[in-house]
């Protein structure tokens, strides 16, 4: 009777609890060059276009690059969709999440896992960030020296006018695609900045 009790033990499931040496393991094996990351940014702000219905002839990206003087050359990302903090919450944080460009949407994405634009980030920068606006407010999200990654202190939520999220950002004296800006200022549209500071191989 015992062993027919033992082998109907139900187990209760437990989120998983991942451990950062095993990002360093996956991430190392992502080999990555920088086409291939700006690539995987282009892909992640398509997908967040098609997610925000957002005809193609209107899906516009910039790619920004600054050269550095002492080791820290920058890679500046642009698109004008933004994330709210759930989105984050949702497909940013979670790893290895086939589903993660849809957020569970059933519209055609180029999606795969949602994790090379991050590994990118994570492998080939000294540190990286993204700035993102919607809907009135302004969240950054990144990864620190020490690859660990976070909100920045005092950026979760927080309610912004637009004109100061365009400054926040650094890109409020950009030269922005026809109608864009307006949209922004209006309240219309948000933006995303991706930022690489100290590019691997290229400081």
């Amino acid at each position: 009777n015992n062993m027919s009790d033992r082998t109907k033990l139900k187990i209760i499931a437990e989120p998983n609890d991942i451990d950062d040496n095993l990002l360093d393991i996956i991430g190392a094996e992502f080999k990555f060059d920088h086409e291939k990351g700006l690539a995987e940014w282009i892909k992640n702000s398509v997908d967040a276009y098609i997610m925000a219905g957002v005809p193609d002839t209107e899906q516009n990206v910039i790619i920004k690059l600054t050269n550095g003087t002492r080791d820290d050359a920058m890679f500046e990302f642009i698109d004008f969709v933004g994330m709210s903090q759930l989105d984050i919450e949702k497909a940013f944080k979670r790893w290895g999440d086939p589903n993660a460009a849809n957020k569970g949407s059933n519209k055609r994405v180029y999606g795969g896992h949602g994790n090379g634009g991050k590994f990118y980030m994570r492998q080939m920068f000294d540190s990286s960030n993204f700035i993102t606006y919607k809907d009135g407010y302004l969240n950054i999200f990144g990864f620190n020296e020490n690859k660990k990654y976070g909100f920045a202190e005092k950026y979760k939520n927080k309610k912004i006018e637009p004109d100061q999220a365009l400054k926040m950002a650094g890109i409020n004296k950009i030269i922005f695609p026809a109608g864009i800006k307006e949209a922004i200022l209006n309240g219309k549209n948000g933006f995303t900045v991706v930022r690489g500071m100290g590019p691997s191989g290229m400081k």
